[in-house]
């Protein structure tokens, strides 16, 4: 079993905890080459080739790694040290406890769909095919948000090249059932469970009474036409890479060729998780 180790260098306790674990692993039975990585180094995950990656900090960390590692077929096992910790579900006295289970391929896991988000711009001339300006893959979600100086976007939408609705509002956002607990959670769409393979399209404050998020097949494609856009409007593809969208460009977000395949805790189920970091579904205070 090749594992490589990822820990989030702006976190000490992240660091030192990686170093705790790479001497535990270096004696354990299933345990062949280690090797401490760097989150965002596509290079170095294809030469080692790890059958395991151990993640050290936060979702942000996972979502940061996601980009590079879903292509290498990699299983992911997130230690939480950030916040609330979705796809970090392990603290490290239950990676202590799971290390054999995990390590034997034997711990639970689930298949996260991820995106692909591509930015395209018209052609200059008539007949000229539209082309390709930025791609990026993405875990959580799509997102185009407004932007300063946060005037509403003029947006059109289209599901499977089939067109829908146009609207105004502050934006759009396009998510994977492990981002659903995210942007789109907090922009009011809903819960999907990890397992379904679907995309989720939520829009941002629309000025719109009657347009509510809407769950389609994992093979749809969405398209975003901004038909009026802001100076500072942007596209956001896990709230970590940004690129403007300017007059003329257009969206589309479909399912990558890529999953991300991650461990799961045992011990602690997705709607465990959200009762216990999130208060979902729990009755009011007396």
């Amino acid at each position: 079993m090749r594992v490589g180790l990822i820990a989030n260098s702006t976190k000490p306790d992240a660091v030192s905890a990686a170093g705790h674990v790479l001497e535990l692993l270096k004696s354990h039975r299933n345990c062949g080459a280690l090797e401490v990585m760097e989150p965002a180094a596509p290079a170095q995950l294809e030469a080692f080739k790890p059958d395991i990656l151990v993640i050290f900090g936060g979702d942000g960390t996972i979502l940061q790694a996601a980009r590079f590692i879903a292509g290498i077929h990699a299983r992911i096992v997130g230690i939480n040290f950030g916040k609330l910790g979705y796809l970090a579900a392990f603290s490290m006295e239950e990676f202590g406890r799971n290390v054999d289970l995990i390590l034997s391929g034997n711990a639970p896991e689930t298949q996260r769909m991820m995106l692909e988000g591509v930015i395209w711009e018209a052609g200059t001339s008539p007949g000229e095919p539209d082309r390709s300006v930025f791609s990026c893959p993405a875990l959580n979600d799509v997102a185009l948000n407004a932007g300063l100086p946060f005037r509403m976007l003029d947006m059109r939408v289209s599901f499977n090249s089939q067109p829908t609705v146009s609207f105004r509002g502050d934006g759009l956002i396009v998510s994977t059932a492990s981002g659903s607990t995210g942007y789109n959670l907090s922009a009011g769409g809903p819960l999907i469970s990890p397992e379904l393979a679907a995309l989720v399209v939520t829009p941002i404050c629309a000025h719109s009474l009657s347009f509510r998020p809407v769950v389609l097949s994992a093979d749809g494609v969405v398209r975003i036409d901004a038909t009026r856009v802001n100076p500072g409007t942007m596209v956001s593809f896990d709230g970590q890479v940004n690129r403007p969208l300017a007059a003329g460009q257009h969206i589309i977000v479909r399912r990558s060729a890529h999953a991300l395949r991650l461990v799961e805790n045992p011990a602690l189920s997705h709607w465990n998780m959200l009762a216990r970091k999130l208060g979902w579904a729990q009755n009011p205070m007396a």
